[in-house]
């Protein structure tokens, strides 16, 4: 498991390597895409640019989420995280949009392409590109348990499947130009960026959605609650009953906290004794997280004129 200081290392390479891969797959889309004036290639450097602008939000929520707690921010600045997703999630579904609109405007005013092979070359070359960062983000996503480089991964995913249907649909074009069917040609590049653009636009919504979410501390999906519950009633002692657990997610970090009923015979250092136990029992099997754990009398001992 990386130490804070390694994920931060980790974290910070990748966003490098996806600014790298980013700029090198603009100026590729762009500028075969104005050369022959494609609308498909436009949306693909449009996609590499949000890439490229997400990870310089992610290189300034690095360096936030990294900070310890202070007197603004008691619960840490892991909030950032899910907003800079949030906000990466919109910025592909504007794109999303606004393709489809110039492609619905070129399907109106049909013109073909000015050429089909170079439009094969590059895009290919971009989805070679992108697979070997989409690998190498994946690797990295993997060894820091970094929510933030899975969501960079999914990213580079999409943008890498998109290049791979732009190839395949320029090939399309090439095949139908050489076999003289030029009326069809000029309806494959709008068409292609519709299609691509629809797939691709239910991703960064339901991105938004699980963010927004958590930006709002409802309690952690993906079975999370439901997992850290088992956790805790596998760990307390068969005296304890759980009261109360509240939970909440902050970009990497989960905020537990429980409440135990206890019996009139748990004093004081018992109890503290017990709940630092359970704290590191839980982040034992948890990870990263930040527990609070309080005890409550039982209602019997409650009955027996015990004071709260």
């Amino acid at each position: 498991m990386y130490s804070a200081s390694d994920r931060k290392q980790q974290q910070t390479l990748a966003v490098r390597v996806s600014m790298a891969g980013s700029i090198a797959l603009f100026l590729i889309s762009a500028g075969v895409g104005i050369a022959v004036d494609s609308v498909t290639l436009i949306l693909d450097a449009a996609a590499s640019l949000i890439i490229l602008t997400s990870a310089f939000l992610m290189n300034f929520a690095i360096n936030k989420i990294h900070k310890p707690a202070d007197d603004m921010y008691n619960f840490g600045y892991g909030k950032y995280e899910p907003l800079i997703v949030s906000v990466q999630g919109i910025l592909i579904f504007a794109t999303c949009v606004f393709a489809i609109k110039f492609a619905i405007q070129d399907i109106v005013h049909a013109e073909d392409i000015a050429n089909h092979f170079l439009p094969v070359v590059a895009t290919f070359a971009a989805s070679v590109l992108g697979v070997f960062i989409s690998l190498y983000l994946r690797r990295l996503s993997r060894r820091t348990g970094s929510a933030m480089l899975h969501a960079a991964t999914l990213h580079w995913y999409m943008d890498t499947a998109l290049s791979f249907g732009v190839c395949f649909g320029f090939i399309c074009g090439l095949l139908l130009h050489r076999m003289g069917f030029l009326k069809m040609t000029p309806y494959v590049d709008p068409v292609m960026a519709i299609i691509l653009a629809l797939i691709l636009i239910g991703i960064p919504v339901k991105t938004v959605m699980r963010n927004i979410l958590e930006l709002l501390d409802a309690a952690p999906g993906d079975n999370s609650y439901n997992r850290i519950k088992k956790v805790v009633d596998t760990r307390k002692p068969k005296s304890l009953g759980v009261h109360r657990m509240r939970t909440r997610k902050a970009g990497e970090k989960i905020f537990i906290d429980v409440i135990f009923t206890a019996n009139d015979n748990l004093n004081l250092v018992q109890a503290e004794e017990l709940a630092n136990r359970l704290e590191g029992d839980i982040k034992s099997d948890l990870g990263n997280c930040d527990i609070v754990i309080r005890f409550k009398p039982s209602k019997l001992a409650c009955s027996a004129g015990i004071p709260a």
